[in-house]
């Protein structure tokens, strides 16, 4: 028996893009510009097409545990949409897993308002929350899910930009090839360990961990350049962390290394710079270039970043590599 075209599915070998949208929203505009540019650029796209009432949700989960990136793609009305929300939650999972590269895009809307649920979004996610109060479980999920997501290394859009919409996909663009480079096709699966500026180096549950001091640090010696200060995740939290914070400077270079035997063996670890950029900041136009270098397999891993694509007034992350 013949089998007919609805049986048959061609699959790319590629590695996929999960896109996270708010359909309703951003199909016709936003969406409509930026699956082309990707499939132009010989990107594996998936975004689900239909997004029909009623439709076997557990369909796009397998989608998503299939994909190696997801774009999450938060707007004004995301936190509408409970579809929206229970992918987020699956993106989470396989994200906390080690098996999802994720990056956040705030497109015309404030990281901070994702993060905090504040405003309009705040309220519209508190609406369907609680439309769902019978179900805590899977608003807890929702709400866990936006937090730890909106918190990643992004890219913003905010909603008066000097960009255009066009400029703003092709830097998505760059941003997913750089992810996909590193990925390579070996199955990658990220680690959770950070390198972040604690008070000393050892090993812990989330890695090994540094003090800023530790770090070499182009000028710190000199205070009109650097200056170091000691911060709190929260207003309760007695341990504090102490980290450098940039005066003025002409030149840039912050570099450290880890003695690896104090790590676990087979174990995959990410090393991130933790950066905050704050509103004083003035123009820096030259690109920066974060790094990892790992002695024994002579592999440099290497991206570039412009400080002005950084969220405003918020920690973020900025992978320079993972190693086993």
């Amino acid at each position: 028996m013949a089998a007919s075209s609805s049986d048959m599915v061609l699959r790319s070998t590629r590695p996929q893009v999960f896109i996270n949208f708010r359909g309703e929203e951003l199909r016709r505009g936003f969406i409509s510009f930026l699956e082309p540019t990707l499939k132009n650029e010989n990107i594996n796209v998936f975004i689900d097409e239909l997004e029909l009432r009623g439709r076997d949700l557990q369909n796009l989960f397998v989608r998503i545990k299939e994909s190696k990136i997801a774009l999450v793609i938060f707007s004004k009305d995301y936190a509408n949409s409970e579809w929206c929300l229970d992918e987020l939650a699956k993106i989470k999972e396989c994200m906390d897993q080690g098996n999802l590269d994720v990056i956040p895009i705030f497109y015309k809307v404030e990281p901070s308002v994702v993060k905090y649920l504040l405003g309009y979004f705040g309220e519209n996610f508190m609406n369907l929350k609680n439309r769902y109060e019978n179900d805590p479980e899977r608003t807890r999920k929702w709400e866990e899910a936006l937090a730890s997501v909106s918190q990643k290394f992004g890219l913003p859009f905010p909603e008066k930009s000097d960009r255009t919409d066009r400029e703003f996909i092709n830097s998505i663009v760059v941003e997913v090839k750089r992810v996909l480079e590193h990925i390579g096709g070996k199955e990658d699966k990220r680690g959770h360990a950070k390198v972040i500026q604690r008070q000393q180096q050892e090993e812990t549950h989330q890695g090994c961990m540094f003090n800023a001091r530790e770090l070499k640090i182009s000028g710190s010696h000199n205070a009109r350049y650097w200056t170091f200060v000691s911060i709190s995740e929260s207003p309760n939290d007695e341990v504090a962390f102490e980290v450098a914070k940039m005066q003025r400077n002409y030149y840039l270079e912050v570099s450290g290394f880890c003695q690896t035997e104090i790590l676990t063996t087979g174990k995959k670890y990410e090393v991130v710079f933790v950066v905050k950029v704050e509103d004083t900041m003035s123009r820096w136009d030259v690109p920066a270039k974060v790094q990892l270098m790992v002695p024994y397999s002579n592999e440099l891993q290497e991206r570039e970043l412009q400080f002005v694509d950084l969220i405003r007034n918020e920690w973020v992350d900025i992978q320079a590599g993972v190693f086993v």
